[in-house]
């Protein structure tokens, strides 16, 4: 697969405050490849008791990157040049079957549009 959409970032919550200090919280990028969409099926959100529902607004291919993990964040380009910002729902780091390529497909949740 291609990787040929943009640069994204992916951050990581880190905590800025002073030892002792209540925590202050910031995101911080650790890691910027190009991506390539992935397709995708999309249904309905009924939550239930006692089960984990998982709603996926994108997802997308990275570059191999063992580091990223669920609840990381991800800011993509829109067309438009500002930037979206979405959460890390699913992180499968494998292999590509087209090129062999070292791949993390990620599932992303949207957290501003």
């Amino acid at each position: 697969m291609i990787l040929d959409l943009g640069p994204c970032t992916v951050k990581r919550r880190t905590n800025t405050a002073a030892p002792g200090a209540m925590p202050a919280y910031t995101w911080t990028g650790y890691f910027e490849s190009w991506y390539g969409e992935l397709s995708f099926e999309t249904s309905p959100a009924r939550p239930t008791e006692n089960r984990e529902d998982v709603r996926v607004d994108a997802r997308i291919r990275v570059l191999q990157n063992r580091e990223i993990k669920n609840l990381d964040r991800v800011e993509l380009p829109l067309p438009d040049g500002t930037p979206a910002l979405y959460e890390i729902r699913r992180a499968y780091h494998g292999r590509d079957d087209e090129s062999g390529e070292l791949i993390t497909d990620l599932s992303l949740v949207v957290i501003t549009p």
